[in-house]
C-alpha cells in the first residue's frame, strides 16, 4: 500500500475543501456522521492496540498533510481555521504554557452526539494535533485526550506535552 498515494488524495480534497470546492460525488459528499462514528468505534473494540494506530495516522496526516497549511505566524488560529474547514472540529486554546497545552475540541469529528460509551474515542485527532504540532515547532510532542462525549464530557480536551529537546 502506497502511503504517500494516500497523503497526495487527503491534502487535494483538503485543498478543495480550503478552497471551498468540495469533490463532487453522485451520492452527495457526506456520509451520515453517526455511519462513520459506529465503524470507528467498531474498530476500535477489536483492542490489540488499535488505538496507537489511529494514533499515528493522525500523527502522520497532521505532520504530512494539516501542517502545510498552518501558517506559523498564527499558529493556533491557522490550525483551528483548517480543523474547521476540513471538518475535523472547532479547535479553541484552554491553556498554553512552553511546555504544556491544553486543547480543547468541539464538534468533533469522531465523538459529536455519540452516547457515553465510557471511554475516549478521539485518537485520531491526538494524533493529528501532535502531528501538527510537531511539524510546525520542531519538538516531540505528546498529546493525551484528558476528556471526551464518548466518556459523557460535554466536549473534547487535549492534554498538549511539548518536550524541550529539539525533534529534528
Amino acid at each position: 500500500m502506497d502511503k504517500e498515494l494516500l497523503h497526495k488524495k487527503v491534502k487535494k480534497d483538503l485543498e478543495n475543501l480550503i478552497n471551498d470546492n468540495p469533490p463532487e460525488r453522485t451520492l452527495g459528499n457526506l456520509i451520515p456522521l453517526s455511519i462513520f462514528q459506529a465503524v470507528r468505534i467498531g474498530v476500535l473494540t477489536t483492542g490489540c492496540g488499535i488505538e496507537a494506530i489511529i494514533y499515528n495516522i493522525g500523527k502522520d496526516i497532521g505532520r504530512e498533510v494539516i501542517s502545510k497549511y498552518v501558517d506559523e505566524s498564527n499558529l493556533f488560529e491557522s490550525f483551528a481555521d483548517i480543523l474547521s474547514k476540513a471538518k475535523i472540529g472547532v479547535l479553541e486554546v484552554k491553556k498554553i504554557d512552553e511546555n504544556e497545552m491544553i486543547l480543547v475540541l468541539k464538534d468533533c469529528i469522531s465523538c459529536h452526539n455519540v452516547p457515553n460509551v465510557g471511554t475516549t474515542l478521539c485518537h485520531f485527532e491526538a494524533g493529528l494535533i501532535a502531528g501538527t504540532l510537531e511539524e510546525k515547532l520542531k519538538r516531540k510532542v505528546n498529546v493525551v485526550e484528558t476528556k471526551c462525549c464518548g466518556k459523557g464530557d460535554e466536549y473534547c480536551e487535549f492534554l498538549v506535552k511539548v518536550e524541550e529537546k529539539i525533534y529534528w
